[in-house]
């Protein structure tokens, strides 16, 4: 169960045994069956998440209630995830996070991270690694998504991150590029055609 996320780490950083015994210790499988949610919106995240298998979708409710896509978290792109805003200030959380597939996670509290990066510096330049990837990821998204049009936007997701189109439902990928889902199977009609 943990040898996916040990293959993660050696990647980046030489993996002593001493840090692997302690993420084993403190690493705690967790399922989520499919539209379970791992965090609500007012609730305080105090959990990192490594995903060894399946897909989340991290959502926001605006004043109106309608469900704004901010993200998608899939194991075989960015399998490390947490609501960063609630895990860092410590304060309750606008977004929610919802399986969209069955996951299979390996969960660790803010207390063991916190414990692992001020004891094992390999672990404390990993985390903080994957932390700015990940900003630097969401920012660059967020450029792409509001720079492109609807159709040049979802040229960009066929080429730069077609598991997303593979695995991502119809529903979420419209939401996310702010158009409905019957403009979205337009759209990726004529996207098709194009690159046959």
């Amino acid at each position: 169960m943990f040898s996916k996320f040990k293959l993660a780490l050696e990647k980046d950083i030489e993996l002593s045994p001493k840090l692997w015994k302690q993420l084993q210790e403190f690493g705690k499988i967790r399922h989520l069956k499919k539209n379970e949610y791992l965090l609500r919106a007012g609730q305080i995240c105090q959990y990192g998440y490594f995903i060894n298998s399946g897909s989340l979708v991290k959502t926001f409710l605006n004043q109106y209630g309608k469900e704004i896509v901010q993200g998608f978290y899939v194991d075989e792109v960015y399998a490390f995830l947490s609501e960063a805003s609630g895990y860092f200030s410590e304060q309750v959380s606008d977004f929610e996070i919802k399986a969209i597939e069955n996951c299979e996670l390996i969960e660790f509290s803010k207390t063991q991270l916190d414990y692992l990066i001020n004891n094992f510096q390999e672990f404390s330049v990993f985390f903080h690694k994957i932390t700015a990837s990940s900003y630097q990821n969401l920012y660059m998204f967020s450029a792409m998504r509001l720079s492109l049009n609807a159709e040049d936007f979802l040229q960009f997701l066929y080429n730069q991150h077609p598991i997303y189109m593979q695995r991502i439902p119809d529903k979420y990928i419209a939401q996310f590029m702010g158009v409905s889902k019957e403009w979205l199977s337009k759209l990726k009609r004529k996207v098709f055609k194009s690159n046959i």
